[in-house]
This record gives C-alpha cells, sequence and structure tokens, in this order.
C-alpha cells in the first residue's frame, strides 16, 4: 500500500512539474508552494505509517488521510494496483533435466540440492498406513490442485493473509472440506474446477483454470524424476502451515478489539457454509500429516 499511495504521489508532482513547463500562468508563487505540499505530503506518509502495525489492515487504514484512502480505492478499480505487485516465479516451476552421461565423479542428486522450495515438514510413519485405502493418491491430487489454487490466488503470499487463504482453500477442496473420496485422477481435478465456478467472486477464466491445470501437474511430476514426490510433499508442508497459521488468526481476532472500518469498507469474500474453526482445522492438519507420512512410505512406487 506505502508503495502504491507512494508513486501517486509522484506521478501528481511529475504532473505539476510538466504543467509548469508548458502553462506560463502555472508559473505562479502559488503552484511552487503547491509542489512543495506534496513532497512535504509523501514524507508525512511515511512519518505517519512508522509505528503502525503492518499486519492490520484496519489499523493501516486509520493512518491514512482521506485523499490517499481516494487514491486507494481509484487504484484497485481500475485495475492499476495490480501493475504494481511484484512477480512471483511459483517454486514448483523448476525443474531438473537428466542427464544421459554422467562422469564417474558425478551424482544425479547433487544437481537436487541448488533447488528452492519449501521447507519440508517431517511426519513419522503412521501405523495406519498399512490399511491404506487404494485411492489416496487420487483424494491426495484433490488436496494438491486445491492448493495450487490457493497459491496462484494469492500470488504466493498466502501465508501473510492465511485465514482467508485457508477459507478459499476449503472451499475448492473438497477432500478436505468434506473428505470426498476420489476414485481416478480426472475426478479429482474436476472437482476443483466444479467448486472454482461454483464461486462468482473466484478467478475462473480460460487462462486461470488452465494456469490451475498446469501447476497441479508440475507439482505432482516433481523436480525430476529422481525426486519425484518432492513437490508433492512440499505442498503438503505449505497447506499445513498455512493451516496453522491460520488457527492462530482465528483465536487472535476473537480477543481483537480495534477500529474495523478497513474490514467493512473491503470485508472478507468468505463462503458462509465453510467452518474455519479451530476443531475443523485440528482435524485437516491430521489428514495432511497422514498424507506427507504416506508419501514418505509409498512415493517410490507413485507412477
Amino acid at each position: 500500500m506505502i508503495e502504491i499511495l507512494k508513486r501517486v504521489h509522484e506521478a501528481d508532482i511529475g504532473n505539476d512539474i510538466l504543467k509548469e513547463d508548458f502553462d506560463e500562468n502555472n508559473s505562479d508563487d502559488e503552484d511552487c508552494v503547491l509542489d512543495s505540499d506534496d513532497e512535504q505530503e509523501l514524507v508525512d506518509l511515511e512519518s505517519r505509517l512508522q509505528n503502525v502495525n503492518f499486519e492490520d489492515p484496519n489499523e493501516l487504514w486509520s493512518a491514512l488521510s482521506d485523499t490517499e484512502k481516494q487514491e486507494f480505492e481509484a487504484l484497485l478499480k481500475n485495475g492499476e494496483a495490480e501493475k504494481l505487485l511484484p512477480k512471483w516465479i511459483p517454486w514448483w516451476t523448476h525443474r531438473i533435466e537428466r542427464k544421459l552421461i554422467l562422469s564417474v565423479e558425478e551424482d544425479i542428486m547433487d544437481v537436487y540440492k541448488d533447488l528452492k522450495y519449501p521447507i519440508l515438514i517431517d511426519v513419522p510413519l503412521f501405523s495406519e498406513l498399512q490399511k491404506a485405502s487404494p485411492y489416496v493418491y487420487f483424494n491426495m491430487t484433490n488436496v494438491i490442485y486445491a492448493y495450487a489454487y490457493t497459491a496462484l490466488y494469492y500470488i504466493g503470499d498466502y501465508l501473510n493473509c492465511a485465514e482467508d487463504a485457508a477459507s478459499v482453500f476449503l472451499i475448492v477442496c473438497a477432500n478436505m472440506r468434506n473428505n470426498e473420496i476420489f476414485k481416478d485422477i480426472d475426478s479429482a481435478i474436476e472437482s476443483v474446477v466444479t467448486n472454482i465456478k461454483s464461486v462468482d467472486w473466484l478467478p475462473q477464466n480460460q487462462e486461470c483454470l488452465a494456469a490451475l491445470r498446469d501447476a497441479g501437474a508440475l507439482i505432482l511430476q516433481g523436480p525430476g524424476v529422481e525426486m519425484k514426490t518432492l513437490y508433492i510433499s512440499a505442498a503438503l508442508s505449505e497447506l499445513h502451515r498455512l493451516l496453522t497459521i491460520a488457527k492462530k488468526e482465528i483465536s487472535t481476532h476473537k480477543n481483537a478489539k480495534s477500529n474495523q472500518e478497513f474490514t467493512k469498507r473491503f470485508p472478507h469474500r468468505r463462503d458462509n457454509d465453510i467452518n474455519l474453526s479451530r476443531k475443523n482445522i485440528i482435524l485437516c492438519l491430521k489428514k495432511l500429516e497422514y498424507y506427507l507420512s504416506w508419501v514418505k512410505n509409498y512415493g517410490t512406487e507413485i507412477v
């Protein structure tokens, strides 16, 4: 938000300077004072935001002037705000091409050391794995594609808005939301697509759905044949982190009492049917741990 407002102010100052160059009527002392005021307003903005908690949008919103609020809303409405967002390259897009010929000194696993992906959560091998359903992989596929959509929707920044992101994830993930069982990959993937299309505020054009399919496929493929399940474990680990943070946020919000102006003006777009309670999240976390353990035990058998 700070970056957006700074650019708006700087653009206004630049426009004033250009206007002075081409309009002799605007070269008097009064206009010089206006330029000075614009620059001072930029400094004041930084000063006002020094002690603001950036994790609380209501507190940040309260620190802005009426003009800054109007500028911010205008950027949202005309789509200019999206252009200021940093470019995000998903970690699952990095692939390792297998060499046809290796020297005696080379170890194929060495090429995976430079990969950057989320830290894996280590779980024990559960005894229940002996009775694992033959549909575990398909159910897990539903979870992976739902994660991929959530990550793309938040441009990789889902951990910084965990409660909202967890809600989106559960909206599109039938396996986690109501324990739906899938008996093949196609139905697991199409369930995610169908759930996305059932919510009018979720992006669902062809470009978004194509990106979702590509992302899910890349996560399931992994970075290379020797580490095929690495990205699956990474995605499940990220979901575990997401839901853990969301659980903490829910507890924090119950006790929080603050000005809710921003929240009311920009309401969270959540599905009313989603049970984002601590109890439900804990059950989801247990299921994610089971999937992580399953991948750890049966990963080499995944085709």
